[in-house]
């Protein structure tokens, strides 16, 4: 694990990083601060190859998903590998822990959720593919509930799927397209990159989809009413644009104790937003320095308030004070 320099990222260093990239930015807080990172491209432990997701439990054991290796690896706080689990599936990607500290995982093209105890055991699994309820194509990002429910991006359905803790099928919503409620209109309808991405929740439960393609973020109630949406791929401050037109959009989303909300996207930075969706700032900017991003994925903050950050296509994990 790399440890913050000594300087760190001032709030000196994110003014100027703001000033340069035309963003502005909300002094009432301090800003976030680069503390560590570990990981680098490779098939050893505590090394990378696509990591995807990340999620923490009760514990501040933090999971990271490799699409490539097949595996994941749990890590404490400061970048320490704990263990690697075995997983039952391939290609995992979107990860999410309930209040027993049961681990979900997303299996892209098998199209399987599979589910394991806080030490990796193997628990039970549901999904195929398909496009019928409960079947799947690609799916992405994954959320629970407090009550269990468990919501799943169905990216090439252009649709949220909303699942009982075993499994049981509850609800769906969405179809391709541009309008309201829909998804993904923006790329062809076989292609995942429209979206849904990944999917979040907030403390009262509303549940915040990412649309690549289309490069806005969803609001919807726990039962898949649409209430908002926001946000665009242009390449104004809280814009997700700057990338080719084939590879555009917000990532992930997670929301921090204060109520915001936190996105990731391929233009390589982070940025942060009030739940309406108001601009605040952004961190990151194409690089391999500290506190730069290469193409940032899953996002997920531990009980004392720390971002970490899947920093993708650099092959690390990266963790930031609020």
């Amino acid at each position: 694990m790399r440890s913050a320099p000594e300087h760190g990222i001032t709030r000196r260093d994110l003014l100027r990083i703001a000033t340069a990239a035309a963003l502005p930015i909300d002094l009432s807080d301090s800003p976030p601060r680069f503390l560590a990172e570990w990981g680098k491209r490779g098939k050893s432990e505590a090394e990378f190859d696509v990591p995807i997701g990340i999620a923490i439990n009760r514990h501040d054991e933090i999971f990271v998903t490799e699409f490539r290796n097949n595996r994941i690896q749990k890590f404490d706080p400061n970048g320490r590998l704990i263990q690697v689990l075995k997983l039952a599936e391939e290609q995992p990607c979107g990860i999410a822990i309930d209040r027993q500290d049961n681990v979900y995982v997303a299996h892209l093209m098998p199209a399987k959720i599979t589910v394991y105890n806080r030490q990796g055991d193997y628990l039970r699994c549901w999904g195929k593919p398909g496009t019928a309820d409960g079947e799947m194509q690609q799916p992405g990002g994954m959320a629970v509930a407090k009550d269990g429910s468990v919501y799943v991006a169905d990216e090439v359905n252009h649709r949220i799927q909303q699942f009982s803790s075993e499994g049981v099928f509850v609800r769906k919503w969405g179809e391709y397209g541009n309008e309201t409620g829909q998804f993904g209109g923006m790329d062809r309808p076989a292609n995942r990159t429209g979206g849904p991405q990944f999917v979040t929740l907030d403390s009262h439960g509303n549940v915040y989809t990412t649309e690549a393609a289309n490069g806005r973020i969803q609001k919807f109630s726990p039962q898949g009413k649409y209430l908002s949406s926001w946000g665009s791929n242009s390449t104004d401050p809280g814009g997700f644009g700057g990338r080719p037109k084939n590879l555009p959009g917000p990532i992930a989303i997670v929301f921090d104790k204060k109520g915001r909300a936190w996105v990731s996207s391929t233009n390589h930075w982070v940025q942060t937003f009030t739940p309406e969706g108001k601009f605040l700032f952004g961190i990151g900017g194409q690089g391999t320095e500290p506190g730069k991003f290469a193409t940032p994925h899953g996002l997920a903050f531990d009980s004392k308030g720390c971002l970490y950050v899947c920093d993708t296509q650099n092959c690390r994990i990266q963790k930031f004070a609020i």
